[in-house]
């Protein structure tokens, strides 16, 4: 009888019908946020590293996703235009319709500028080019008055300024003060180690 009473008062029933409403109210936000977010709903990015982006489109279509090529690299090893990095990385779990971006192999070689080298040792531009990025440096030696000294570079036979833009597989010699009046050359490029690149050979 008590409690039956108790359920007649009208405070009672609001808060009861209040609280009703917040449930149905709560567990309707919920379904709501789980279609909205595709909960469960995820794709792993396919592994399209190597190919052509022309290849990779219909994949990237099988699994809901887009693409949008963002930057290119140049690798020797890569063929030109393949796709070299994604981004979320290969192999990521994303919800379906995310932008999947690409970076793609060049079709030609990227272009660097040509440091200024004067006045430092052999090792120290040897160094530089290296970690520039040239991949083919070679150590000619000049006339000069101080030992293993870089008075400048050239490839082909053309000297090069600073600021000159070549590609990054440009072979580059490396011209050296070799501390007397003779001329050695040192044409094969294979022949420095970059591990060693203050090694006499002249």
């Amino acid at each position: 009888m008590r409690i039956g009473k108790f359920l007649k008062n009208i405070y009672v029933k609001n808060l009861l019908a209040a609280i009703l409403v917040i449930v149905v109210l709560v567990l309707a936000v919920l379904s709501w946020l789980k279609i909205y977010t595709q909960h469960g709903q995820s794709v792993e990015i396919p592994d399209v590293k190597g190919l052509l982006v022309e290849k990779a489109e219909p994949i990237f279509a099988s699994r809901d996703l887009n693409y949008q090529v963002i930057d290119s690299v140049f690798s020797r090893g890569a063929k030109p235009g393949s796709i070299v990095e994604s981004v979320p990385p290969i192999g990521s779990k994303v919800k379906r319709g995310r932008t999947i971006y690409l970076k793609i192999n060049s079709y030609t070689a990227q272009l660097i500028s040509i440091p200024n080298v004067k006045d430092l040792s052999q090792r120290q531009a040897f160094a530089m080019l290296k970690s520039i990025g040239f991949e083919s440096v070679s150590i000619k030696s000049i006339p000069g008055k101080y030992r293993d000294l870089a008075v400048g570079l050239e490839s082909r036979g053309v000297e090069l300024e600073p600021g000159d833009k070549v590609t990054i597989n440009t072979p580059l010699a490396l011209l050296v003060s070799s501390g007397s009046g003779e001329i050695t050359s040192i044409e094969d490029s294979t022949v420095i180690e970059e591990n060693n690149p203050d090694e006499t050979w002249f």
